[in-house]
């Protein structure tokens, strides 16, 4: 006998999303994105273009609210964190502001497919869409991100194929001999071949630069008096800084010769620029232009930079990491100046360590600050650690309770009436499960029903998280938290300076006048000690 089919009573439950969110927020928020990669007439016209017409098409939606225009104009699309606009675009979906995105085309938003695709799904875990236009894709919708990945690959390997040709043809011209400098090194300029010829003003700094050097003095030095000088700086910077000094000194291009490809650039994306260290070949050419130094005083040069080198245990490979821990730490009171690490009566049996304001070292009348020695900072600090270690309990556990406190008081109000509506439908919630297990309350209603609840508790939840976020003082709850935990595994107080107590607990040290030295610690709290000037 065969089995009677039974017909199933399917009853359609409507989706409820749309209308609560149209009741919590009548309109659709959005934004459109634009960019122009280059910085043609052409395409500074089309940018100008993209702006009024989004404008247009987002006013002309009575559903739609205006939330912007975010633009970032002549800036490769392939780094996303190249572009400030983009990136406020993205702070304010994390802020609830914005509930759509429009922009042309895939490859408007990034032509780095790991980006683009990280963007597109980190949005959509927020319930904010991209629509682009060209593709007609909504990235909200079920079947987009198949499809959203392979166009983003596509753009990624175009990218990258570009780059690639671009680089060969630079190599090539390399092997050749025939590459044209854009950018001339300090000295020189290009004549209407591209040739390289010595810009007589500039070439006349070079030879003081290397002049003064080979009569002993050092690159901060140089540094310095070309800035007192008023000497011009190399492309318009603010002012002329020993690093740029070793470069000049340490450049083949001032002896007539060249070597091209210093710098390299990764082959896949994201682009990054590196320094030539035998990744890549390099190409030299040998009295390729007119000479600024002669070749003996450039070699005299050579070893007495190499002999410095070796007198500060460092090499040439690793002269950029010669900071010291309080490097960048210390702030002078008086002027807002960091302050810089000097040996003093050097070869002495009294040889000492101070930290001088780089303000006072360039115009002692323009700040009075004076050096402090680096061991009065830390006899400073260890007496500073000592006292909180021993009154911790009077100082940062107040502290803790008096920021919660802070926290939730700032724009109580609204937070509380937020509170009140969390709690009155969690409440419906619960009378619904009561009166659908009861029988009173057909399923398919109630399934509609809790549906919206739901979704407005987590509107309400969000919002209500979105006003704590920004009430702040989350800086100064986990360096006090983190204050705690560090004086929890460290109880006892110390006799000796702790070099990595002193990084992981303050975040800088403020030197003052009348011998006053404030440690501003993790959590913002600022702790003052004063110490004996021996000067």
């Amino acid at each position: 006998m065969a089995n009677k089919q039974v017909i199933k009573q399917v009853k359609k439950i409507e989706p409820v999303k749309p209308k609560v969110l149209q009741t919590l927020q009548p309109r659709k928020r959005v934004c459109a994105y634009c960019r122009v990669s280059t910085d043609s007439r052409e395409q500074h016209n089309s940018f100008s273009a993209q702006v009024t017409y989004y404008k247009s098409l987002i006013a002309k939606n009575e559903e739609w609210e205006y939330a912007g225009i975010f633009a970032d104009e002549a800036i490769s699309g392939t780094q996303i964190k190249k572009r400030d606009e983009f990136l406020r675009m993205i702070k304010a979906c994390e802020a609830g502001e914005i509930d759509l995105i429009i922009t042309k085309s895939v490859t408007r938003l990034a032509r780095n497919t790991i980006d683009s695709i990280a963007v597109i799904r980190k949005l959509k875990l927020m319930g904010i869409g991209i629509y682009f236009e060209k593709e007609r894709i909504h990235t909200l919708s079920e079947k987009s991100e198949q499809m959203l990945t392979i166009l983003s690959s596509l753009a990624q390997g175009e990218s990258e194929n570009i780059s690639t040709n671009n680089k060969w043809a630079v190599r090539k011209r390399f092997q050749e001999g025939t590459f044209k400098i854009s950018t001339p090194a300090y000295g020189y300029t290009n004549d209407k071949e591209g040739e390289l010829v010595i810009r007589e003003g500039e070439a006349r700094i070079v030879k003081r630069i290397f002049n003064e050097y080979l009569k002993g003095k050092g690159a901060y030095t140089i540094a310095k008096g070309l800035n007192k000088d008023n000497i011009p700086t190399i492309r318009k910077a603010k002012e002329w800084h020993e690093n740029v000094i070793n470069d000049i000194l340490q450049n083949p291009v001032y002896e007539g010769d060249l070597l091209s490809q210093k710098t390299y650039t990764t082959e896949v994306m994201p682009f990054n620029r590196k320094e030539n260290k035998g990744e890549q070949p390099q190409y030299f050419i040998k009295d390729n232009h007119p000479p600024i130094i002669t070749r003996e005083e450039t070699q005299k040069v050579k070893d007495i930079y190499q002999y410095r080198m070796k007198d500060m245990n460092t090499s040439n490979s690793n002269k950029y990491n010669n900071r010291y821990p309080l490097s960048g730490k210390i702030i002078c009171n008086n002027c807002g100046s960091t302050f810089k690490r000097q040996k003093a009566h050097i070869g002495k049996s009294y040889e000492k360590i101070k930290w001088s304001c780089n303000l006072h070292i360039k115009d002692k009348e323009k700040c009075h600050t004076k050096a402090v020695e680096e061991e009065q900072i830390q006899k400073a600090y260890i007496t500073m650690w000592n006292k909180l270690i021993s009154h911790y309990k009077q100082i940062l556990n107040p502290l803790m309770e008096s920021l919660k406190k802070l926290r939730t008081s700032h724009q109580q109000e609204e937070i509380s009436t937020l509170d009140n509506k969390i709690m009155e439908l969690t409440e419906q919630s619960h009378i619904l499960n009561q009166v659908v297990t009861k029988g009173y309350l057909d399923s398919a209603l109630y399934i509609e029903r809790q549906n919206a609840i739901d979704i407005e508790l987590d509107a309400i939840k969000k919002k209500r998280k979105q006003l704590l976020d920004s009430n702040g003082f989350e800086k100064e709850i986990a360096g006090t938290q983190n204050l705690l935990e560090i004086i929890k595994h460290n109880p006892n107080v110390i006799d000796n300076y702790d070099e990595n107590l002193l990084m992981n607990t303050v975040e800088r040290v403020i030197v003052g006048e009348n011998n006053k030295i404030t440690f501003q610690l993790i959590n913002t709290l600022k702790l003052t000690e004063y110490f004996e000037r021996r000067d």
